[in-house]
């Protein structure tokens, strides 16, 4: 299978030890331990259960531990009775580093402090309360200052649900990265800066996971820089783990997204066999051949470069931009399919800086096709119709694809064909969306579903610039008109300015002007391969709306 070692359960540099009654791990950040998505099996225990039966010994696990999905570090687990026996017996000694905004902090370098607090735990998040709550102790060690940011030890004396990240938040000194206690937009880190260093079990065994090379860089304003090569290759790894589940169900996803997995200027995609690398940083771009030769070792058979850290990439060279080669590997047939949860679709990897298909939108996607039975189906701005043709494959009565170019419409009825789908039964309009919303309007035409997804600038066919930051909410009215009752708008945009908030009061205040009655608007969550970066999901954010009677 193409990028086999990429997509391993759990990667085998972060398994610390291994005995007849222990299995001990390095957790990467972002993976939930226990309870993640069953259809997925995305959590830590069950991707270790994995790779104990793929070498055919007994997957059983015991789990005496938790870490938050957002901590990386040192865990234990049992495999065995005996094993089983130590873990519960208590006693034993958790050991944590964190990167913490000190502010008006009492902390002081070198001299330990016991944070002692009462503790309360209700739907999901912890506070700090005088009465009801449990006791919560931890010894906390300010290792090193460096201008409002330090590098705290904390030992665990109990064990309560965020306990770390709460206590240090009341000592005034909230972890770095923290979004829901602290550094709510992750202004200084673009992870939660908690790590587990070491264990230390009740029968004395030790057990440690080094620090990660990102809290050094935190510590040195640099956290949204792109760290040395052995360290993009760990975090290549990591994400390629994270995406390990979607393995099963597509050929066509994200590996890598950008700074949410630790390589900041760096995108990475595949498609089949083959992989596309987009550069959107000077750093990034002084890496690519090594990059590329990475995936190329990690099992991808060619690797295409798309270089976005030009200030306008309207008037740069398209060829410099994005070589018709790849820069590593073998090519790539000039257009072949892959496979996205059973839908076939058309993909160009060495034909411009866009491949055919926006892979961020796959979970939009499989919603169109989920309730798209027998509804009447407007795609704006449909490019190659991968949502159109979704629709369709859902049992859509019509679908309606718009869009400028007569290309773009062309390769949707190849991808309709390559479905099965007889492009004739349903409708391919050139024309300019924004103009043609209003002449729909006016012929009284009506859809079940809309999806409005537009570039978030355009200036072709010589008609008057689009802008999603300054347009956007005019075409959503326009669009919410030609609704019918109990209708659906999927409502997406990848313009960077506009956060899911914002696009939601676009939309609602679009349905008031258009006298329409929303029933339930609700926000489409980052997909697992887009995780959000600090200023918002990335490269798109969705909104779905359904109308009223």
């Amino acid at each position: 299978m193409a990028f086999e070692p990429l997509l391993a359960s759990f990667p085998a540099a972060r398994l610390v030890a291994e005995t007849e009654d222990l299995l001990v791990v390095d957790k990467p950040a972002g993976l939930v331990v226990h309870g993640g998505d069953s259809a997925l099996g995305g959590d830590l225990v069950t991707r270790l259960k994995e790779v104990l039966r793929e070498r055919g010994q007994p997957d059983y696990l015991g789990v005496h531990q938790r870490l938050d999905v957002g901590t990386s570090g040192v865990m234990a687990f049992a495999r065995s009775p005996a094993g089983n026996a130590l873990l519960a017996a208590g006693g034993a000694k958790k050991r944590y580093v964190a990167v913490v905004e000190l502010g008006q902090s009492p902390l002081r370098v070198g001299v330990p402090t016991v944070l002692e607090h009462q503790l309360l735990t209700e739907r999901g998040e912890t506070r700090v309360v005088r009465h009801g709550g449990k006791l919560a102790r931890s010894r906390v060690t300010l290792l090193e200052r460096r201008g409002s940011l330090g590098l705290c030890e904390i030992e665990l004396e109990t064990g309560r649900t965020h306990q770390i990240r709460v206590q240090l938040a009341a000592a005034f000194a909230p972890i770095a990265g923290d979004e829901l206690y602290g550094d709510r937009r992750r202004a200084l880190a673009p992870r939660l800066m908690l790590h587990a260093s070491t264990l230390v079990l009740p029968d004395g065994k030790s057990f440690s996971a080094p620090r990660p090379e990102l809290f050094e860089r935190a510590l040195a304003g640099r956290a949204f820089e792109l760290g040395a090569l052995a360290e993009c290759r760990a975090a290549l790894r990591d994400a390629g783990c994270l995406r390990a589940p979607l393995a099963g169900e597509s050929d066509c996803f994200r590996l890598v997204n950008d700074a949410a997995d630790g390589l900041p200027g760096v995108t990475i995609d595949r498609y089949g066999e083959h992989a596309v690398l987009s550069l959107a940083s000077a750093a990034a771009e002084e890496l690519e051949a090594e990059l590329a030769a990475e995936l190329v070792a990690l099992g991808a058979r060619g690797v295409y470069l798309k270089r976005r850290a030009r200030t306008d990439l309207r008037r740069a060279d398209h060829v410099e931009l994005a070589p018709p080669a790849p820069i590593a590997g073998e090519p790539a047939p000039e257009r072949f399919a892959v496979d996205e949860r059973g839908t076939k679709l058309w993909v160009e990897l060495g034909s411009g800086l866009s491949t055919g298909l926006f892979l961020d939108q796959r979970e939009s996607r499989s919603r169109v096709r989920s309730f798209a039975g027998g509804a009447r189906v407007l795609n704006l701005f449909s490019y190659t119709c991968s949502f159109s043709v979704a629709a369709a494959l859902g049992g859509a009565r019509r679908v309606t694809s718009v869009d400028l170019s007569g290309r773009a419409l062309e390769w949707g009825r190849d991808n309709f064909r390559l479905n099965g789908l007889e492009p004739d039964a349903h409708a391919f309009v050139q024309a300019d969306a924004v103009a043609w919303l209003g002449s729909a309007g006016a012929r009284g035409e009506r859809f079940d579903l809309v999806i409005l997804d537009p570039p978030s600038f355009s200036s072709e066919g010589g008609g008057k610039a689009f802008s999603a930051e300054k347009d956007y909410g005019r075409l959503a009215e326009l669009a919410l008109r030609l609704l019918a009752p109990r209708g659906r708008l999927l409502a997406v945009t990848n313009h960077r300015g506009t956060s899911q908030g914002k696009l939601r009061k676009l939309v609602r205040d679009a349905a008031g002007r258009a006298g329409r009655n929303v029933q339930q608007l609700k926000d489409i969550p980052s997909p697992l391969d887009c995780p959000p970066l600090p200023d918002g999901p990335v490269p798109s954010k969705s909104v779905l709306v359904t109308l009223g009677d």
